[in-house]
């Protein structure tokens, strides 16, 4: 069975400048496609990315424990120059009470990054379009 592109019936109308106009298209040819497609396809790749897999963030978490176990082992070393058994134990347990919310914590600090780092790309492009350079 042929697969069947899809009918795009809902429009979204926005306002952009001059300047960002040119770097959407920029972009957009880049990426071979046209500036609406592109944009739809940005948008919607975007809002996707704001919510990971569960897979995703059982693996972060689980990273975000691990993470905390080794520097409070080490600190603990550093400090008392042993780990007894109970400590360690406390040290596990706390790190893994904790892993869920560091882990949400870490991807909402991720996310607000790449918006930054996504404006911050744009406004540089948009610059240097108008004949500023950056060293």
């Amino acid at each position: 069975m042929a697969h069947q592109p899809a009918r795009y019936t809902e429009s979204i109308g926005l306002k952009v400048t001059a300047e960002q106009y040119q770097t959407l298209s920029h972009l957009a040819g880049i990426n071979s496609k046209p500036i609406a497609e592109w944009c739809r396809d940005t948008l919607i790749a975007v809002v996707g990315c704001g919510r990971p897999s569960p897979v995703e963030f059982g693996l972060l978490a689980e990273m975000t424990a691990t993470q905390a176990i080794v520097i409070d082992m080490l600190c603990t070393v550093g400090r008392d120059g042993k780990v007894s058994t109970h400590k360690a134990q406390q040290i596990v347990d706390a790190a893994h009470d904790n892993k869920h919310t560091e882990a949400l914590e870490l991807l909402r600090l991720a996310h607000s990054q790449a918006t930054k780092l996504r404006l911050e790309v744009t406004t540089h492009g948009e610059r240097r379009g108008k004949g500023e350079h950056h060293e």
